[in-house]
């Protein structure tokens, strides 16, 4: 798991740089966090962010700046045990927060569908057939294309709730940028009836995270989210890809399809 996050999109400069941003107004005064009066936050919310990069500080640099304070959010175990090790300090407090939710993937997709419970299995099955049976063409598809984009946003926007509140004209520009950067794509379910859903992603050479996604709500009755999912998690094990990150949230779909919780932990520590 570690390097699955220390790989993972969110730590890399630029995203830092383009999420900072759409959801803090901190200014960025190191690379990798900012120093907030005599705290040194996290930049980004964590609404944007998934994952934390490890931090090192450099050596005196939390006495010369008078650093009373580190307040991070969405850290693995392992950075906890890393900052314990590394940072002198009076107290600290470590809180569960927000769980990711990760798939490993096997080395064929009938070993992936076998590892599933039997009634997971036989659900996800029934919704394949389902859908099969009211959408004869489909295929999954790939795109960094504004025409793609444009559908992502149009559907996120027609969600309920927050989720379409969600999609106002600065997070847009934000999804629009962060689709130019190397590695983002939109994969979506090209049918004869239209894209009926779509999946914002990231992609390397070790697996992909679902950073986003939306669906047409006319074909909720057959399921084209979970039909997306089951698609890439196809293409993934083709590719001898090694997990697919659905990130935050405990969505039951995610569950439904072989994911297992990741707990992640805020930390105080007074110094």
């Amino acid at each position: 798991m570690k390097k699955q996050v220390l790989e993972s999109p969110f730590i890399k400069k630029e995203f830092l740089k383009l999420v900072n941003h759409v959801s803090n107004t901190q200014d960025m005064k190191h690379e990798y966090f900012a120093v907030n009066n005599s705290s040194i936050v996290n930049i980004g919310s964590r609404d944007f962010i998934d994952y934390r990069p490890s931090i090192v500080f450099r050596k005196n640099f939390l006495e010369d700046n008078k650093i009373e304070n580190i307040n991070f959010d969405s850290l693995h175990f392992f950075q906890i045990q890393e900052l314990v090790t590394n940072v002198n300090f009076d107290s600290i407090k470590i809180k569960k927060s927000d769980v990711s939710v990760n798939l490993i993937l096997p080395v064929s997709y009938e070993e992936y569908l076998q590892n599933l419970p039997k009634k997971k299995r036989h659900e996800l099955n029934r919704k394949k057939r389902k859908f099969e049976e009211h959408i004869e063409s489909f295929k999954l598809s790939e795109s960094k294309d504004q025409s793609i984009f444009k559908i992502f946003i149009s559907q996120h926007r027609d969600s309920k709730g927050e989720k379409g509140k969600f999609m106002t004209d600065e997070v847009e520009s934000y999804f629009k940028n962060l689709l130019n950067m190397d590695g983002w794509k939109i994969y979506y379910t090209d049918t004869g009836k239209g894209v009926l859903s779509t999946a914002f992603c990231y992609e390397n050479e070790y697996g992909c995270y679902l950073y986003n996604s939306s669906r047409n709500n006319e074909f909720n009755s057959v399921n084209p989210g979970i039909i997306i999912n089951d698609l890439i998690i196809q293409k993934l094990i083709n590719q001898k890809l090694s997990f697919f990150d659905f990130l935050k949230g405990t969505e039951r779909y995610k569950y439904d399809l072989g994911g297992k919780s990741i707990q992640l932990y805020d930390l105080t520590m007074k110094l």
